[in-house]
Protein backbone atom coordinates (compact mmCIF):
# COMPACT_ATOMS: atom_id res chain seq x y z
CA UNK A 1 0.00 0.00 0.00
CA UNK A 2 1.49 3.52 -1.12
CA UNK A 3 1.61 6.25 1.59
CA UNK A 4 -1.23 8.60 0.98
CA UNK A 5 1.70 11.72 2.29
CA UNK A 6 3.04 13.89 -0.90
CA UNK A 7 6.74 15.72 0.63
CA UNK A 8 6.83 18.09 -2.78
CA UNK A 9 3.43 19.21 -1.81
CA UNK A 10 4.63 19.39 2.21
CA UNK A 11 7.61 21.17 1.26
CA UNK A 12 5.55 24.09 -1.10
CA UNK A 13 2.58 24.23 0.99
CA UNK A 14 1.92 27.34 3.10
CA UNK A 15 2.79 28.04 6.48
CA UNK A 16 1.08 26.36 8.73
CA UNK A 17 -2.40 28.65 9.92
CA UNK A 18 -2.06 30.14 6.07
CA UNK A 19 -5.01 30.81 4.70
CA UNK A 20 -6.83 33.08 1.87
CA UNK A 21 -8.28 34.86 4.61
CA UNK A 22 -6.43 37.88 5.98
CA UNK A 23 -6.26 36.20 9.08
CA UNK A 24 -3.95 33.47 10.23
CA UNK A 25 -5.37 30.63 12.62
CA UNK A 26 -2.50 28.33 14.89
CA UNK A 27 -3.15 25.65 16.91
CA UNK A 28 -2.97 27.25 20.80
CA UNK A 29 -3.87 24.27 22.75
CA UNK A 30 -5.97 21.12 23.39
CA UNK A 31 -8.14 20.91 26.54
CA UNK A 32 -8.84 17.34 28.37
CA UNK A 33 -11.07 17.56 30.70
CA UNK A 34 -9.91 14.74 33.88
CA UNK A 35 -10.90 14.40 36.96
CA UNK A 36 -7.18 13.87 39.14
CA UNK A 37 -4.62 16.22 36.97
CA UNK A 38 -1.94 14.65 38.90
CA UNK A 39 -3.55 10.99 37.83
CA UNK A 40 -3.45 11.74 34.05
CA UNK A 41 0.11 13.38 34.26
CA UNK A 42 1.56 10.11 35.88
CA UNK A 43 0.26 8.67 32.81
CA UNK A 44 1.56 10.80 30.02
CA UNK A 45 4.96 10.67 31.55
CA UNK A 46 4.81 7.38 29.69
CA UNK A 47 4.87 9.05 26.58
CA UNK A 48 7.34 11.84 27.36
CA UNK A 49 4.93 14.54 28.11
CA UNK A 50 5.55 16.29 31.42
CA UNK A 51 3.65 19.35 33.30
CA UNK A 52 5.29 22.69 32.72
CA UNK A 53 3.39 24.99 34.63
CA UNK A 54 0.21 24.73 36.78
CA UNK A 55 -2.79 27.15 37.83
CA UNK A 56 -5.93 27.82 39.17
CA UNK A 57 -8.39 29.82 36.61
CA UNK A 58 -10.96 31.32 39.18
CA UNK A 59 -13.08 32.45 36.79
CA UNK A 60 -14.16 29.32 34.89
CA UNK A 61 -13.61 27.85 38.31
CA UNK A 62 -10.83 24.86 37.56
CA UNK A 63 -7.15 24.07 37.82
CA UNK A 64 -4.75 23.91 34.67
CA UNK A 65 -1.58 22.44 33.92
CA UNK A 66 0.24 23.03 30.91
CA UNK A 67 2.61 20.11 29.11
CA UNK A 68 4.10 21.79 26.55
CA UNK A 69 4.47 19.40 22.77
CA UNK A 70 6.70 19.58 20.51
CA UNK A 71 4.94 19.73 16.60
CA UNK A 72 5.51 17.87 13.88
CA UNK A 73 6.16 19.69 11.24
CA UNK A 74 3.36 17.25 9.48
CA UNK A 75 0.84 18.44 11.61
CA UNK A 76 -2.26 18.68 10.00
CA UNK A 77 -6.25 17.82 10.71
CA UNK A 78 -7.31 14.59 9.98
CA UNK A 79 -10.92 13.89 9.26
CA UNK A 80 -12.03 10.19 9.07
CA UNK A 81 -15.14 9.07 7.15
CA UNK A 82 -16.59 5.29 7.75
CA UNK A 83 -15.96 3.54 4.80
CA UNK A 84 -18.12 0.19 5.86
CA UNK A 85 -20.73 -0.44 8.93
CA UNK A 86 -17.61 -2.15 10.93
CA UNK A 87 -15.53 0.67 10.73
CA UNK A 88 -14.19 1.98 14.19
CA UNK A 89 -15.37 5.26 13.08
CA UNK A 90 -18.82 4.13 12.18
CA UNK A 91 -18.67 2.40 15.98
CA UNK A 92 -17.84 5.94 17.29
CA UNK A 93 -20.64 8.07 15.10
CA UNK A 94 -23.51 6.02 16.51
CA UNK A 95 -22.12 7.16 20.04
CA UNK A 96 -21.33 10.40 18.67
CA UNK A 97 -23.63 11.34 15.38
CA UNK A 98 -22.43 14.99 14.99
CA UNK A 99 -18.89 13.10 15.10
CA UNK A 100 -16.21 14.84 17.44
CA UNK A 101 -12.56 14.55 18.76
CA UNK A 102 -12.03 10.57 18.02
CA UNK A 103 -7.99 10.76 19.05
CA UNK A 104 -4.85 12.46 19.44
CA UNK A 105 -1.68 11.40 17.22
CA UNK A 106 1.39 12.12 18.32
CA UNK A 107 4.57 11.20 16.01
CA UNK A 108 6.88 9.29 16.82
CA UNK A 109 10.43 7.23 15.92
CA UNK A 110 10.98 3.45 16.85
CA UNK A 111 7.65 2.50 16.86
CA UNK A 112 8.65 -1.00 18.58
CA UNK A 113 10.36 0.87 21.47
CA UNK A 114 7.66 2.92 22.30
CA UNK A 115 5.90 -0.07 22.65
CA UNK A 116 8.19 -1.34 24.54
CA UNK A 117 7.35 1.52 27.04
CA UNK A 118 4.19 1.55 27.34
CA UNK A 119 3.79 -1.61 28.24
CA UNK A 120 6.58 -1.13 30.98
CA UNK A 121 4.04 1.40 31.97
CA UNK A 122 1.33 -0.75 32.60
CA UNK A 123 -0.68 1.15 29.40
CA UNK A 124 -2.85 -0.67 27.25
CA UNK A 125 -2.00 -1.28 23.73
CA UNK A 126 -5.15 -1.70 21.35
CA UNK A 127 -5.07 -5.19 18.93
CA UNK A 128 -3.33 -5.49 16.64
CA UNK A 129 -0.85 -3.76 18.08
CA UNK A 130 1.58 -1.99 15.69
CA UNK A 131 -0.46 -1.90 12.30
CA UNK A 132 -0.03 0.19 8.70
CA UNK A 133 -1.73 4.07 9.08
CA UNK A 134 -2.80 6.49 6.64
CA UNK A 135 1.08 7.91 7.13
CA UNK A 136 3.01 5.10 7.83
CA UNK A 137 2.77 2.88 11.07
CA UNK A 138 1.09 3.42 14.21
CA UNK A 139 -0.09 2.29 17.41
CA UNK A 140 -2.92 3.02 19.62
CA UNK A 141 -3.76 3.60 23.52
CA UNK A 142 -6.73 2.22 25.07
CA UNK A 143 -8.45 5.72 26.07
CA UNK A 144 -9.06 4.22 29.75
CA UNK A 145 -5.50 4.70 29.58
CA UNK A 146 -4.92 8.76 29.10
CA UNK A 147 -8.52 9.90 31.04
CA UNK A 148 -11.05 8.51 27.68
CA UNK A 149 -8.75 10.13 24.99
CA UNK A 150 -8.01 7.50 22.70
CA UNK A 151 -3.76 8.13 22.20
CA UNK A 152 -1.99 7.47 18.52
CA UNK A 153 1.61 7.11 18.01
CA UNK A 154 2.32 7.40 14.23
CA UNK A 155 5.39 6.54 12.85
CA UNK A 156 5.40 8.61 9.49
CA UNK A 157 6.89 7.31 6.41
CA UNK A 158 8.99 9.94 4.81
CA UNK A 159 10.05 9.55 1.05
Amino acid sequence: MAVLINEKKLKNRPPIGYSTFSMSIKLSHIAIACPKIQEVAEKLKAIALEIESQHDVPTEKVKVAMLPLEVSPSVCLELLEPQSDDSPISKYLEKKPQGGIHHLSFEVEKLEDWAKRLEKAGLTILPPGIRKAARGRALFIHPKSFAGILVELEEIEHS
